[in-house]
C-alpha cells in the first residue's frame, strides 16, 4: 500500500466542498492507500475537543475513516507501527494526567515521600531534595547571557541550588510551550543577542538553507554547525538524544533561530503548535507522502527531509490526486503481466548495474520503479543467468525514507492485489495461508506457473518483508518482442 501521511489541517478540511475531489478520489482508491496517524493529529484535534463540538466528532469519525488501526508512533528507540483506530486512542487519552503536572517538581517528590512512607523507608524524597539544594545549579550567569538566562529562569541567582534551578525549569517549560507571547518574546530577545539571521533568507532553496546557517553560526566563533547546535540541547542529559527528539528538535530551532518562523497569529497558538508541526514532519518521513497545507510546515520539511536524505515527497493537498495518478497501480484485465514487467528494465529506470565476473554466472540490474508495482514494490532486481537461459525479477520494498517497517494489512493487501492478477481458486486455503504468511514465523510461499516461468511470493529471511520472484526463460524474450 503506498503510505500518505495528512497533516492535521489537510484531514479537518476535507469536510469541506472544495476539497470533495480529494475525499471522493481517496474513496475510491482506499484499498491501495494507508494513511497512518500520530500523536501530533490528537496534539491538533483536542484544542478543539469539547461535548458541544459537532465538528470535534466530525473530524474525529474523518480520521477514524482514513486511518482504521493504523498508528505510529515513537517508543523508547524507535517508531513501532501500532493497531489501534482514533476513536479507541481518544479514549485512552483524553484523561490522561496534563504532562506539566508531571513536571511539578514539588508534587513529584511529595508523592515520592508518599511512595517510601508506605513501603517503610520514611521521607525518602525530603532526603533528595536535601542534596539538590545544596548542589549548585551550575548556570553561570555573564553580563553575555545575562538577558537570556533572566527571561528562562528569572528566579536564578549565581548561588542558586539545583533545586532552584529545577523548580524554574518547570515553569519555563511551561511557559514557553504555553505561553504565546512569552514564546514570541523570548524568540525576539534572542534575536536581539545577534541570533538574526539575513534578511535574505527567505530567498534561500531549500537545499542552501542549512549550509548558509552553519556559515551564519561561524560568525559566533562557535567552531558548531547548526545540527551541532540542535545536539547541545541534550547535552548536559545522562539519556542520549533519541531520532525523534533530534529531528524535533532540528524543526524546532529553525523556527526560533528566525527561519520561516510561525507568526502564531492566533490568541490561541503557541509553541506547542511549532512542536506538533515538527512531529507531523518527523511521522510524515516515515511515508511515502507527506500532505501539508501550511507553507512553512512544508518548507521547513523539505530543509530537514533534504539534510536527512529523506526522499519522502512533499505535496499541497491539490497536488494529492494528479501525484497517486502517476504512481497508482491498477492493473485491466487483458493486461500482460510479462510485457508490464519488461517495461520495468528500461535504462531511466537503471540506477546500479553488476557485470557479470570471471567467477560468476550472472549478471544483476537494479532498477527503481517509476510506479509502486502491485502498490508495494519499489525496487526491482534482475538476474540474467545467460548459462542457463533463465531471468529472476525480484520485486522488493525498499525504505530510503525513516521507516523500517510494514504493517500486516501491507502485507494482506499485496496478496489480496497479485491474488486478482493471478487468481487463486481455493478460497479456504488462500485464507490460511494468507494467515500464515503474514502472521507466522515460517516459509509460507504463493506460487503460480504458467508457460516457460513461474511467479513466487516469498518472505525476505532478514528482513520479513514480502519478496515478489519472477522466473521466466529467456527464450520468452524473443516471444515478447
Amino acid at each position: 500500500m503506498i503510505r500518505i501521511y495528512l497533516d492535521w489541517n489537510v484531514i479537518s478540511n476535507l469536510k469541506k466542498t472544495e476539497f470533495q475531489d480529494v475525499y471522493n478520489f481517496i474513496k475510491k482508491h482506499k484499498d491501495k492507500l494507508l494513511f497512518p496517524y500520530s500523536p501530533a493529529h490528537f496534539n491538533d484535534l483536542m484544542k478543539s475537543y469539547s461535548p458541544e463540538n459537532e465538528f470535534f466528532e466530525m473530524d474525529l469519525e474523518t480520521l477514524n475513516y482514513l486511518s482504521g488501526k493504523h498508528l505510529i508512533r515513537w517508543e523508547e528507540t524507535s517508531v513501532k507501527p501500532l493497531f489501534g483506530t482514533p476513536k479507541e486512542y481518544f479514549e485512552n487519552e483524553k484523561d490522561k494526567e496534563d504532562i506539566f503536572s508531571l513536571m511539578d517538581i514539588d508534587k513529584i517528590f511529595n508523592d515520592l515521600n508518599v511512595a517510601t512512607n508506605e513501603i517503610g523507608l520514611g521521607d525518602f524524597g525530603e532526603i533528595v531534595k536535601g542534596l539538590y539544594q545544596i548542589q549548585p545549579s551550575g548556570v553561570d550567569i555573564t553580563p553575555e547571557n545575562e538577558k537570556v538566562v533572566k527571561k528562562m529562569f528569572p528566579n536564578l541567582k549565581p548561588n542558586s541550588s539545583m533545586w532552584d534551578f529545577m523548580k524554574d525549569m518547570g515553569q519555563f517549560s511551561k511557559n514557553l510551550l504555553q505561553d504565546r507571547d512569552y514564546y514570541k518574546d523570548f524568540r525576539k530577545t534572542s534575536k536581539e543577542q545577534g541570533l538574526k539571521l539575513k534578511n535574505n533568507h527567505g530567498n534561500w532553496t531549500y537545499d542552501e538553507v542549512i549550509k548558509n546557517i552553519d556559515d551564519f553560526l561561524g560568525n559566533f566563533n562557535t567552531k558548531m554547525t547548526y545540527l551541532d547546535y540542535v545536539k547541545t540541547v541534550f547535552k548536559f542529559r545522562e539519556k542520549p538524544m533519541t531520532d525523534y527528539e533530534y529531528y524535533t528538535t532540528a524543526y524546532l530551532m529553525l523556527d526560533m533561530i528566525g527561519y520561516k518562523s510561525d507568526k502564531l497569529p492566533k490568541v490561541t497558538d503557541n509553541m506547542q503548535n511549532i512542536q506538533t508541526d515538527g512531529e507531523h514532519s518527523f511521522y510524515g518521513a516515515h511515508c511515502d507522502f507527506f500532505v501539508a497545507m501550511d507553507k512553512k510546515l512544508r518548507i521547513k520539511s523539505k530543509v530537514l527531509y533534504n539534510e536527512f536524505n529523506v526522499p519522502t515527497k512533499i505535496i499541497e493537498p491539490e497536488q494529492l490526486i494528479s501525484e497517486l495518478k502517476k504512481i497508482l497501480y491498477i492493473p485491466s484485465k487483458e493486461h500482460n503481466f510479462l510485457k508490464e514487467v519488461l517495461t520495468f528494465c528500461s535504462e531511466e529506470n537503471l540506477i546500479k548495474s553488476y557485470p557479470k565476473a570471471d567467477d560468476d554466472e550472472v549478471e544483476t540490474f537494479i532498477f527503481k520503479l517509476p510506479s509502486f508495482y502491485f502498490n508495494f514494490f519499489n525496487y526491482l532486481v534482475l538476474r540474467n543467468y545467460q548459462d542457463k537461459g533463465s531471468l529472476i525479477f525480484t520485486f522488493k520494498k525498499v525504505f530510503k525514507n525513516f521507516s523500517r517497517f510494514i504493517y500486516y494489512t501491507e502485507s494482506e493487501m499485496l496478496i489480496n492485489s497479485i491474488v486478482k492478477v493471478f487468481g487463486y481458486n481455493n478460497d479456504q486455503e488462500l485464507n490460511k495461508k494468507k494467515k500464515e504468511f503474514v502472521y507466522e514465523d515460517n516459509d509460507t510461499s504463493f506460487d503460480w506457473s504458467f508457460d516457460q516461468g513461474f511467479v513466487k511470493l516469498i518472505k525476505d529471511e532478514e528482513t520479513k518483508r514480502p519478496l515478489l520472484n519472477i522466473i521466466i526463460s529467456t527464450d520468452v524474450l524473443t516471444k515478447e518482442s
